[in-house]
């Protein structure tokens, strides 16, 4: 059965309800909702028992299970990195490494950086590049709102761009389903790797940012917001900080991705389980 112009228009509802709510996960569920609905002849009581079963559903399938369960492991390390203080003496150790910046270029370049080096996940790349920046940024005039732009723009997509992460774990799913689907044909890793050179958006996103650092561009409300008046605080400087205490356990994570794919692939690192070497 053709459904024609349902098929767009119910992914162009989700869009705008995205846009309009700024809440993605009831965005998504409604569109779901209403595709189902579609699907069970516009039979609403139907397409809420087909949602929850699809639901339920997705939890049947090995790498979905082993991919959740990796994103929560993640979000547990992070949180601990918190809790612990690790973020904030890494941030405090960049902060004192990076007093010598005194222009508004050096301060966003800092952010890029930053964000570019900490791809193991986009909530904690965002968190690390806005705060190391931040009072670089206040001291150089450059608002807060350009900030907030560089961190966002260089989180996810270098996160896609370097798939040693929960992306990764996602996106080699993905991959992986097309495959036992039989849309396309290949190995998972590889055609992921292969894959990177034509992620245009997070490539081209990455430029625009730095054509945006360099040539001082404001964009949209940019052009309108006042940077936020720098205020010195000097105690920090008499803190001994070091960052080891959250590069570690993020360095052995990385590092035992590839470990755990020279392993599952029998000492073929290209023929490992993506899903069961990221968990």
């Amino acid at each position: 059965m053709e459904y024609g112009i349902l098929s767009i228009a119910i992914p162009l509802l989700t869009i705008i309800l995205a846009i309009i709510t700024k809440d993605v996960i009831v965005s998504l569920m409604s569109g779901i909702y209403a595709g189902f609905l579609v699907l069970n002849a516009y039979n609403p009581v139907d397409a809420f028992i087909a949602l929850f079963d699809g639901v339920i559903a997705l939890f049947s399938e090995g790498w979905i299970a082993k991919m959740l369960l990796f994103v929560v492991m993640v979000g547990s390390i992070i949180r601990l990195l918190t809790l612990s203080g690790a973020v904030d003496s890494f941030v405090l150790y960049l902060s004192q490494k990076a007093k010598k910046i005194d222009s508004p270029t050096g301060a966003m370049m800092l952010a890029y950086v930053v964000g570019v080096i900490i791809f193991i996940e986009s909530s904690i790349t965002a968190l690390v590049a806005g705060t190391v920046a931040k009072p670089l940024c206040d001291k150089n005039g450059v608002s807060r709102e350009k900030l907030a732009y560089i961190c966002d723009s260089t989180s996810a997509p270098i996160c896609s761009l370097i798939p040693l992460n929960a992306w990764g774990a996602l996106l080699l799913g993905l991959i992986v389903t097309a495959i036992d689907s039989q849309v396309i044909s290949g190995d998972g890793i590889s055609l992921l790797i292969a894959s990177i050179p034509f992620n245009f958006y997070s490539l081209f996103t990455l430029a625009i940012v730095l054509g945006v650092i360099f040539l001082n561009i404001n964009i949209g409300p940019m052009k309108h917001t006042t940077p936020v008046k720098y205020l010195l605080q000097d105690e920090e400087a008499h803190v001994k900080a070091t960052p080891y205490k959250m590069l570690l356990p993020i360095l052995v994570m990385v590092i035992m991705v590839p470990v755990a794919l020279y392993f599952t692939g029998e000492g073929d690192i290209f023929k490992g389980s993506g899903s069961t070497s990221v968990y």
